[in-house]
């Protein structure tokens, strides 16, 4: 075996193939020495490997790649506004509840309440919901952004 090849990859067999024809051996002769005589005379075939193990065996990007290039979408989720971040820690605060305790009590975890409190939440209504009746107050809904007319 040939050591080589790609990082983390020297156990591959990186050798080029050789094949011979059928019976090409004469009586008492070795694979090796066969394989040899046939290179030799030229009645032997040899195939490189190509990329083998990688995915690697592509040109380019492609087509697509370009067609991503062209967008021109801007391609942001949705977020949770300051009036919404500062409305959910207002009237949780006014409870005595901790982030911990408001999460128990819609059935979701710790960490979904901070992300509401911190603004990096895609909003979801069901679970603006829950914490509107858990809390007993009225939260300001995300707005949604407007789509731009087609071209």
């Amino acid at each position: 075996m040939a050591s080589g090849g790609a990082g983390g990859m020297s156990h591959q067999d990186w050798e080029p193939v050789v094949m011979v024809k059928r019976g090409a051996r004469r009586t008492g002769e070795s694979r090796t020495a066969a394989t040899g005589r046939a290179m030799r005379e030229g009645t032997a075939t040899t195939e490189r490997k190509f990329a083998g193990g990688t995915n690697s065996n592509h040109l380019g990007a492609g087509p697509a790649a370009h067609k991503l290039e062209e967008e021109v979408e801007d391609f942001r989720h949705a977020s949770i506004g300051l009036d919404l971040k500062k409305a959910i820690m207002q009237a949780r605060t006014a409870k005595g509840w901790k982030q911990k305790d408001l999460a128990h009590r819609i059935n979701e975890k710790a960490t979904v309440v901070n992300l509401y409190e911190s603004g990096k939440a895609i909003p979801n209504n069901v679970i603006i919901g829950k914490m509107e009746r858990a809390l007993g107050v009225k939260l300001p809904r995300p707005v949604k952004p407007k789509k731009r007319p087609a071209e």
